[in-house]
């Protein structure tokens, strides 16, 4: 195993992953932002499993784009989810009305509820309760209005925590504008904890996948700076650069 990289319950975590989860016990907001595949879903997920173990707070979120989404990414993510992390002491059932895992931690149950968070109308599945930490995966897929919604649940937290991943949005996106861009500002220590990821900062992909995996991509598209550098940029426009250049020869 390389020096810049660590196992964790079988899973290899590189450098910049570790620094990440590191400042993310002591963070109340974290971001992790990049390409397709760079692990940023597994960092937030294990830092908030962690924290779940000892958290004082009963009933925390978890959210996806869609229900499904949630659920796949959070609760499964390829074998590394909350339901197999505490596999032996969790279960799935509903919380008054929603998908929910409940946990059993030192502490006594914990509750996570699952939700999807697209469309304009989800902010009212998670109403009614108040929740502890909030894990959030594709948070730019949300809507705005769950967002608030979310925010608002955790006002009376003893322990609010945000976890956040996403791929890359067009630079105006709101959820840069009226959110990440603006949490730095707070001006508190220890409040927003950010990092960006490329694929290249997942160390379970070699090499030769790595070529495999860009020799699909123009590099000259908004694909290959979004999936593969992490890159924000719009989809809009001149999204295939090498035709625009030279039309001509792509011409029969």
């Amino acid at each position: 195993m390389k020096a810049e990289t660590v196992k964790k319950g079988g899973y290899v975590f590189g450098v910049k992953h570790r620094e990440y989860m590191k400042k993310a016990y002591l963070s109340t907001v974290n971001v992790a932002e990049g390409a397709v595949r760079a692990g940023k879903t597994v960092d937030n997920v294990f830092v908030f499993a962690s924290l779940l173990e000892d958290s004082p707070d009963r009933i925390h979120l978890a959210s996806g784009s869609t229900l499904g989404n949630a659920k796949l990414n959070i609760g499964d993510c390829n074998g590394l989810g909350l339901e197999h992390i505490f596999e032996g002491r969790c279960h799935w059932k509903k919380y008054r009305g929603n998908e929910a895992l409940s946990v059993m931690t030192k502490r006594g149950e914990r509750i996570v509820i699952f939700s999807g968070g697209k469309n304009s109308d989800s902010f009212k599945r998670i109403r009614g309760n108040s929740y502890g930490m909030w894990i959030a995966t594709e948070i730019n897929l949300h809507s705005d209005s769950f967002i608030k919604e979310a925010f608002n649940r955790q006002l009376a937290a003893h322990d609010r925590r945000i976890f956040w991943d996403l791929n890359p949005s067009a630079p105006d996106h709101f959820i840069y504008r009226d959110y990440i861009d603006r949490f730095g500002d707070v001006g508190s220590d220890g409040y927003f904890n950010y990092a960006h990821f490329t694929i290249r900062d997942n160390p379970l992909i070699t090499k030769e996948r790595l070529d495999e995996i860009t020799a699909q991509y123009d590099v000259t598209t908004v694909w290959y700076r979004r999936d593969i550098l992490g890159e924000r940029c719009a989809a809009e426009g001149l999204i295939y650069r090498r035709f625009a250049d030279d039309p001509n020869a792509f011409m029969l």
